[in-house]
């Protein structure tokens, strides 16, 4: 039988798509036509539960059969749990994919500036996220790029007060010790000018995982969804090919 009738026979990946803090599903859409020629793309969402495992655990009935999950951010925090949780549960999984994203804990002194935030939206209504926190996401270059900031605006905005009070008070447990038991292939994304996730995290994290790469995107800040979409699309594309899935 000719290799391309075989490769047509073949069951379409399944993806999970996990947005991160204040994000939706607007997140992936420069990389969606992409995805889309690579297999089959589900959306999450995490607009429900107060930690990473009620996140997680929210999501695992709706989790495809042998998905390849992917998560950004506080998503790659759900993403790396549910693959944890779906293994611990003998539910078939492919592969992880976490983009600039991190296993370690909250700090103190980030919980004590969430609480803040959380304490000062009890007296001012909610105008969508700062725009100094919206440019920190973004490499130096594209600080003043006005359609790119209106799209985590709009996100932002979108999702409204409740999210946000509910994703700001999530409190980031560390995972590292979940990690070993991942044996699944697994790439590792981060960004050189990611002003919010270091390098070393992700190496870290990359090394945590018994079957994982690490591949760093050059002139990008951390949204690299957005910043750095069709360099993402040949990442994913490279690993699945070498990973055989």
């Amino acid at each position: 039988m000719p290799e391309s009738t075989l490769a047509d026979t073949r069951p379409a990946r399944q993806f999970l798509l996990i947005p991160g803090f204040m994000c939706d599903a607007s997140l992936w859409k420069f990389m969606l036509p992409g995805l889309e020629q690579l297999g089959q793309v589900h959306f999450a969402d995490l607009n429900e539960g107060n930690s990473i495992e009620d996140m997680a655990t929210r999501l695992l009935p709706a989790l495809p059969d042998k998905a390849i999950i992917i998560g950004f951010s506080l998503g790659g925090y759900v993403a790396r749990h549910l693959a944890w949780l779906a293994l611990q549960q003998g539910k078939a999984i492919n592969g992880l994919v976490l983009l600039n994203t991190s296993a370690r804990a909250s700090t103190a002194d980030e919980d004590n500036k969430n609480r803040q935030q959380i304490k000062l939206l009890e007296h001012y209504p909610y105008k969508g996220q700062t725009m100094t926190a919206l440019r920190r996401a973004l490499h130096p270059q594209r600080q003043d790029d006005a359609v790119m900031l209106a799209h985590l605006q709009a996100m932002s905005l979108t999702l409204g007060k409740q999210i946000f009070l509910q994703q700001l008070s999530v409190v980031r447990a560390d995972g590292h010790h979940e990690l070993t038991e991942i044996a699944r292939p697994a790439l590792v994304v981060a960004s050189r000018n990611d002003q919010m996730r270091t390098l070393a995290e992700s190496e870290k994290l990359a090394s945590g995982l018994p079957y994982s790469s690490l591949r760093i995107v050059e002139d990008c800040g951390h949204m690299s969804p957005l910043e750095k979409a069709p360099e993402l699309i040949t990442v994913l594309d490279s690993w699945l090919k070498r990973s055989r899935l």
